[in-house]
């Protein structure tokens, strides 16, 4: 047995990491905590999305314009 984490929006179930094979039984434990996937992103592409990258995309449209133009 593997747990892949994955999310609900609703309608479908959508995991955020490989399954270990095609057609298979799985067992869906819903968490308590609605907070936990908050920030995850949702999508057909989010399995190459970077936790990572996400968090440095917060503010770079200011630090960018500050770089550009200084802090006047």
């Amino acid at each position: 047995m593997r747990e892949v984490t994955g999310y609900y929006n609703g309608d479908i179930v959508q995991l955020l990491e490989p399954a270990p094979k095609k057609k298979q039984k799985v067992i869906v434990t819903f968490i308590e905590d609605e907070n936990t996937f908050e920030d995850l992103p949702i999508g057909i592409l989010s399995r190459y999305a970077d936790h990572e990258k996400r968090l440095l995309e917060k503010g770079a449209f200011e630090r960018a314009m500050v770089e550009k133009h200084g802090n006047g």
